[in-house]
Formats: structure tokens, C-alpha cells, sequence
């Protein structure tokens, strides 16, 4: 059953019940469904033909919401945008129409793209159905539309995945089932409020989890304003997704008398989690700390419960998840052999929109490779090593090597400079440089380097390498790199 229709009936069976809360005020069932519909009644009126794209320029979560589902439950595909330069790489869909709010400086988009498209400003009024309007209008028959995520993790530059309506309301219902399974603590539905802070609708965290908390009948808690820490105040808060990043932003913020909430279940994704801030939440937030491992085109495929420091390294697969770590032929690689990771999809996922390159370069059969490299434990579990492509994955954040790696050659002179990320023995995320070069560089001169063009990332650990493994095009073979740098650990830990 579609999201659009579970909304209309908890607003008839439960509408004081709370939908959502955003900066810090309630939305009940009720309200959400009213502001769906008013939104419908706006954007039928603009005549839109169904099957199109409509492109969501919107600063408020909640507002993209309603217009979202609105436009959804009229047949058109949605895709959110985070700027103006984002709808650059629009220009082979089909875009009928342009949405965005008063206060967001309409119109930044270039007038020259999709010109034909109708040019949408959606106000605060148009949110509000008249107060004589007392009946609930269900939602209209038909297959509501798709909606476009914009992925980046695996390349650093965005590609468009189509979330199939058709599919993925299932597709959700079954994701609730099974995370309360692993969960561990008997739970079979989901209540409370599910905190995702600003997430946008461009993000599968910012897509995919309210449209599971409101297919379960929970709330979801939306905070874009200062202070974060206040979100995790809101009374009958059961859930967070959070970044690493994030939580160093908000402990850091929140005052020192700020409560502890062990109730709360502290989901972890998008980055490693250190020893230290794991400690720190302890200390500060809540004992149930969650890692989960996934992708915008996979889906959740690890959850681990952290009990323990080595439960921040090594992550527990999921069950009905096959993950395998493969070398360079695809063969599966037995367990203390670091290779490329992959795993079996079994979503509707086959490939990005009108991006056959991309599609073919992590999309081989049933499988998806999401540019990471681990280790398998034999046990169920598995532990990263970094990412097998030129993006680093630090506290969260994608970064291309490419501009470092360049400026690092120019001031040492040398040929070949590889960045990589690995967590340390404290699972702290370090940045590794690799150089290539015959004879050790003092190390006053790397310290030099590395404050002047490295100034955005964690302590830099500096390696030596006489020739880096290259191919026919001369490109660096990152894998078989960061494969010889895991083997030196592992054989120094052996002989230690």
C-alpha cells in the first residue's frame, strides 16, 4: 500500500496523532494530510501532463514533503535539489515544471534549462485547506509516480536513481520489519518519533525513512533550525539517525547539563564511528548506540549493536544479505583477504537513469559494488578498509583526492601521490599518503605539505612506495595499492 493512502487513513482512524515534528512543533496525521491535499488542489490546477519530472527547489523539509506527495499522487516523477547547479545535470529528463518557495530567491535556476517547464513558487498559504473544508479527501486512484534520489558515494559526482513507486512501498514495510528484528529487544512495531534531522528527499536516510515511519503509523522528527540537540529533547523520541560529523557537532553543542536518554536507539551511518566518540555518546546521549552499513542502490545490508570498541570495526551482515569480498576477477576472496566488496541486490534497483557508463561500472548482474574495500571474519562479519575509488569517505563526507593529490606533487616534485582513508587501532578515521618515491622524504618537509594542503583532514600518516601498480593507461590501480599497505599492517601486527 502506498505512503499516500496509509497517510489518509491514520488521519481519519488517528489524526491527533503526531506525523511529524519540524523545528520543534507538531504535525498531526490530520495536518499532513491536509497539506498534501491542499498542495494537490495548487499543482492540478497547473495542469502538469503526468509521466513528467517536476524539480523541488525547497529549503523546508516538511514543505517538499507536501508538494512532493502531492505531485506524486498526480503521476509525476519528483527529484530534490540541494542548488541551483544540481539541475544542470537534468537535461535529459523530461521537466515539466520547476517548484520552489518565496524565500528561497527564485528564480537562480538558469532560464535557459527547460525553458518549456512552468516555473512554480509554492507559499505558506497555499499549505492550508479553508477552515469550512472539514472532509478528508482520499487520495486519487491510480499508480502514484517515481521519485529520483541523487547518489554520489560511489564516484563523487551525482547520479540519479529512480525510486519504482510500485515497489518500493513493499520494499519499505518489509526494511521496518527487519531492522525491529535486529534491533534485538523484542520490539514488532515501530513507535515513537524517528529523529532524521534535515535530511533532504534527495537522500535515501531523507527519502526512504519517513516514508517507513508514516507506512508504520510513527512520527518522524525534522530539525533544520540552530542548536540540533534540542530535536533529541522532544518528548517520546525512540530513534536518530545521525553522521559521525554530526554528532561532533551536536554534543559540542549541547549544554552541559544536557539528559541522558537511554531509550533512545542512536543509529550511525554514512562513516565510521571512533572509540572516543562512541564513549562520548555513552557518556553523554545513550548506551544503544547502532551501526549501519548500506548504499542508496543497496539498501541496508549490515546493523551492528555496539557493545564493545571492536564492534566499531568489525560489522555484523545481515542474515538475509549476501556480501561477499572479491579480488580484481570477481572471485569471492576467502576470510583475512582484503578485496572489493559486493553485494547482491534484491531491490528494484537495476541501474542509474539514463547513465549506462555508471551503470556498468558497479552494476555487474544482480550485483553492486559500492566502491568499498574489506575484510570477511568467516564469523558473519565483516570490516572496512577504505574506499577502492578516488573518493575518500571521511567522518561521512565524500571527497575527490584528485585536487590534494595534485597539490602534493607539485610541492614534494614527485610522480605519484595516492590519498586513501583507514580507520587506526583507536577506529579514529585517518588519512593515509602514499608517495612514490625511491628515498624517504624528511619528515619537516612532509609536515610543510601537509599543513599547507592538507589542512582539512584528520593527522595525515605519510608511506613509501619505489613504484606504484599501474595499468595499460598508466592510471594508478588503487586496489592492488591499498591492498600491498593492508598486507604491511597485517604482517607487522603478526610480527609485533
Amino acid at each position: 500500500m502506498d505512503v499516500l493512502q496509509k497517510i489518509f487513513e491514520f488521519a481519519e482512524q488517528r489524526p491527533d496523532d503526531r506525523a511529524m515534528v519540524h523545528e520543534l512543533m507538531p504535525v498531526t496525521y490530520r495536518d499532513l494530510h491536509r497539506k498534501i491535499t491542499a498542495m494537490r488542489h495548487k499543482l492540478a490546477a497547473c495542469d502538469l501532463p503526468p509521466g513528467g519530472v517536476a524539480v523541488l527547489w525547497i529549503h523546508s523539509v516538511m514543505t517538499s514533503w507536501a508538494v512532493n506527495l502531492a505531485l506524486r499522487s498526480l503521476g509525476l516523477t519528483t527529484v530534490s535539489i540541494r542548488t541551483p547547479d544540481e539541475f544542470a545535470g537534468f537535461d535529459s529528463l523530461d521537466v515539466v515544471a520547476i517548484v520552489t518557495s518565496s524565500d528561497d530567491g527564485w528564480p537562480a535556476i538558469d532560464p535557459a534549462l527547460a525553458p518549456g517547464a512552468a516555473r512554480i513558487v509554492v507559499r505558506a498559504a497555499d499549505l492550508a485547506l479553508g477552515e469550512d473544508d472539514g472532509v478528508l479527501e482520499p487520495p486519487p486512484d491510480g499508480r502514484p509516480g517515481d521519485h529520483i534520489l541523487l547518489t554520489s558515494g560511489t564516484t563523487g559526482n551525482y547520479k540519479m536513481m529512480v525510486v519504482d513507486s510500485r515497489a518500493h512501498a513493499a520494499e519499505v514495510q518489509i526494511g521496518i520489519k527487519q531492522y525491529l528484528e535486529r534491533q534485538g529487544d523484542g520490539a514488532t512495531e515501530l513507535r515513537g518519533c524517528v529523529n532524521i534531522l534535515n535530511l533532504g528527499l534527495w537522500t535515501a536516510v531523507g527519502y526512504n525513512y519517513p516514508l517507513g515511519v508514516w507506512t508504520a503509523g510513527a512520527s518522524v522528527i525534522i530539525h533544520q533550525g540552530p542548536e540540533e540537540y534540542r530535536s533529541f529533547l522532544i518528548p517520546g523520541i525512540t530513534h536518530a539517525m545521525v553522521t559521525p560529523a554530526f554528532l561532533v557537532g551536536m554534543l559540542a553543542g549541547a549544554p552541559p547539563d544536557f539528559p541522558r536518554n537511554d531509550d533512545l536507539v542512536l543509529m550511525v551511518t554514512g562513516g565510521p564511528l571512533s572509540v572516543n566518540l562512541a564513549n562520548l555518546v555513552r557518556a553523554r546521549l545513550t548506551n544503544r548506540i547502532l551501526i549501519t552499513l548500506g548504499s542508496t542502490e543497496s539498501g541496508g545490508w549490515a546493523t551492528t549493536p555496539v557493545a564493545t570498541d571492536e564492534d566499531l570495526r568489525w560489522h555484523r551482515l545481515h542474515a538475509n544479505r549476501t556480501v561477499e569480498v572479491v579480488d580484481e576477477d570477481g572471485r569471492p576472496l576467502p576470510p583475512g583477504r582484503l578485496g572489493e566488496v559486493r553485494v547482491l541486490l534484491d531491490s528494484s534497483f537495476t541501474g542509474y537513469l539514463n547513465d549506462p557508463d555508471a551503470t556498468a561500472s558497479f552494476v555487474r548482474g544482480r550485483w553492486f559494488y559500492p566502491g568499498d574495500l574489506g575484510v570477511l571474519d568467516g564469523k558473519g562479519r565483516i570490516a572496512l578498509h577504505g574506499r577502492v575509488t578516488d573518493v575518500l569517505n571521511i567522518m561521512g563526507s565524500k571527497i575527490a583526492t584528485a585536487p590534494y593529490e595534485a597539490a602534493l606533487q607539485e610541492a614534494l616534485g614527485l610522480e605519484g601521490v595516492c590519498l586513501m582513508s583507514e580507520q587506526g587501532v583507536d577506529r579514529e578515521e585517518q588519512l593515509h599518503v602514499v608517495l612514490e618515491t625511491a628515498e624517504p622524504i624528511d619528515q619537516a618537509r612532509l609536515q610543510e605539505a601537509a599543513q599547507a594542503h592538507l589542512g582539512g583532514f584528520p593527522a595525515a600518516l605519510f608511506h613509501f612506495v619505489d613504484r606504484f601498480p599501474r595499468n595499460a593507461m598508466g592510471k594508478v590501480e588503487r586496489f592492488k595499492l591499498k591492498q600491498r599497505l593492508v598486507e604491511r599492517q597485517y604482517d607487522a601486527q603478526a610480527q609485533a
